[in-house]
């Protein structure tokens, strides 16, 4: 099992009973998407981890609020801290309906809600997460009520005088009149390879913390709010008569692997790494062990460096046979040959101008041309290209794996006129190529479209909605599909990374 792969394995171990692989069912990429906000540049943080609670209750004082609605905690396990998502949502701001409002405050009308927030760093106990004894989770929070009597500073708890829930997935011991309650490590599996763990019918429950009294409710008239407040929701409320229980999922995943991953596909260079000589043999301190920089050596001694990006030679030029551009009503224009020419802006970015030369109307021989291009030739816009996964399925034995460049404009790809016809070409959309050579160094990268019948055989990324081909071709706008053959020839070797191993 992969070295990064087996430590994600080991903390999740922690959480449940083994269960069996699972085969990934969807593309790894979105797999892996729901850590995008994990802090994986932080150089602490081993692990990425999502939890989702989808059911339970919090009973703080006399109010029961169900979870009736997801509640995400996420972040990047350091030790035992989570680090907090890089969007700032570490704890989604989930409002939960508060049954009955707070009854008795004379005009607070309407529904209140009630909205956990974090007052603290989240600790995780991996090892009670396992043995299901003493805390597994610390969830310092402050409750925020909403209501447009309470105004926007409502809470329960605050900053210096948090709710202070100790969670466990064993047994908890309250004091009275509270009674003991269980919870659960749940069951684990695997997906993606094995590159993620999921933790499914967890439950994290505790019964024995202390609410304080609410704070800031009302605005300027807190002093007469917050004792109606605390009245009305019995707080404040001393352990024994308060209880959390939290039930959902749990994702995580080894933090290298969802840096490499979310980053994939991207153009690239891998490069020998820098070596010493040590007792008549080169030591080298690269981060990869093969030539195309897609399997990560594991103690920083590889042979070679990813370098993400374009270098300083970033343009590439391209050539190719005849293009075909047909509608779904049978029309086509006909082009003898094709050339590109362009630059590679980003890691996943490029931006080039494609011109067609030879182009007639196929039903008439006529002629078609751009504005101010030679007869017979049709210039696109300046295009933008964007790398993506056409498919990036992982199996136990297999993986299929395949990435398009996608071309578009903001407005329209090209416009051209054709002789004897009442309507000017105009091609819209966004047209995905296949890219071939991939995981590889290389002076150059073949980029193929096809159609059939007018319809593009690739008009989408994987789990991404469709964007495809308009023209107008004769009888209005139709769908469209493009078939073309073309190379792109590098100023200097580059690779399209798309699959990576820890």
């Amino acid at each position: 099992m992969r070295r990064h792969a087996l430590a994600a394995t080991v903390f999740a171990a922690t959480l449940g009973v083994l269960g069996a692989p699972a085969v990934a069912i969807a593309g790894l990429q979105h797999e892996f998407a729901p850590f995008a906000n994990c802090p994986v540049n932080d150089s602490k943080v081993t692990t990425c981890i999502v939890s989702t609670v989808t059911g339970g209750e919090f009973v703080l004082g006399s109010k029961t609020v169900a979870i009736d609605k997801p509640v995400v905690l996420q972040g990047g396990l350091a030790g035992t801290e989570l680090v907090g998502a890089t969007n700032g949502e570490t704890l989604s701001k989930t409002a939960l309906t508060v049954p009955g409002g707070l009854v008795g405050i004379e005009g607070l009308g309407g529904e209140v809600t009630a909205t956990a927030e974090l007052a603290g760093a989240v600790g995780i106990n991996s090892l009670n997460l396992l043995t299901a004894k003493g805390t597994a989770v610390s969830l310092p929070l402050k409750v925020k009520l909403g209501n447009p009597l309470l105004g926007s500073t409502c809470f329960i708890g605050s900053d210096s005088e948090p709710v202070a829930v100790e969670l466990t997935t064993g047994t908890t011991s309250p004091p009275g009149p509270n009674k003991p309650i269980t919870g659960s490590p749940g069951h684990l599996t695997f997906t993606s390879d094995h590159r993620i763990v999921l933790i499914t019918g967890n439950a994290l429950v505790g019964n024995s913390f202390s609410v304080p009294g609410a704070n800031g409710c009302g605005g300027l008239l807190f002093l007469l709010i917050d004792p109606l407040v605390d009245l009305a929701s019995g707080v404040p409320a001393s352990a024994g008569h308060n209880t959390a229980v939290m039930k959902g999922t749990l994702q995580e995943a080894a933090t290298p692997e969802v840096k490499a991953q979310l980053g994939l596909p991207e153009i690239g260079r891998c490069v020998p790494a820098e070596s010493t000589g040590e007792g008549g043999l080169a030591v080298y301190d690269g981060a990869y062990e093969n030539r195309g920089c897609t399997v990560e050596e594991g103690l920083g001694e590889g042979e070679y460096e990813w370098v993400s990006g374009p270098g300083a030679q970033r343009h590439f030029h391209g050539a190719g046979g005849k293009t075909t551009l047909e509608g779904v009503g049978g029309a086509q224009v006909s082009c003898r040959a094709t050339s590109v020419s362009g630059e590679y802006t980003g890691a996943k970015t490029v931006s080039a101008v494609i011109t067609l030369k030879g182009c007639v109307f196929a039903s008439t021989k006529q002629k078609c041309e751009s504005a101010r291009a030679p007869a017979g030739q049709i210039v696109t816009n300046e295009l933008t290209g964007t790398l993506g996964f056409i498919k990036d399925e992982v199996a136990e034995s297999s993986s299929t794996v395949s990435v398009g460049l996608d071309l578009s404009d903001g407005s329209s790809l090209l416009s051209a006129e054709c002789v004897g016809r009442p309507e000017a070409l105009v091609l819209s959309g966004s047209a995905i190529a296949p890219i071939g050579k991939l995981d590889k160094m290389s002076s150059s990268f073949s980029a193929d479209y096809k159609a059939r019948a007018g319809l593009q055989e690739v008009e989408a990324f994987e789990e991404a909605p469709k964007d495809t081909l308009l023209a107008t071709l004769g009888s209005g706008v139709e769908r469209a599909g493009l078939t073309s053959s073309r190379t792109l020839v590098n100023e200097e070797p580059l690779e399209i990374r798309a699959e990576h191993t820890t």
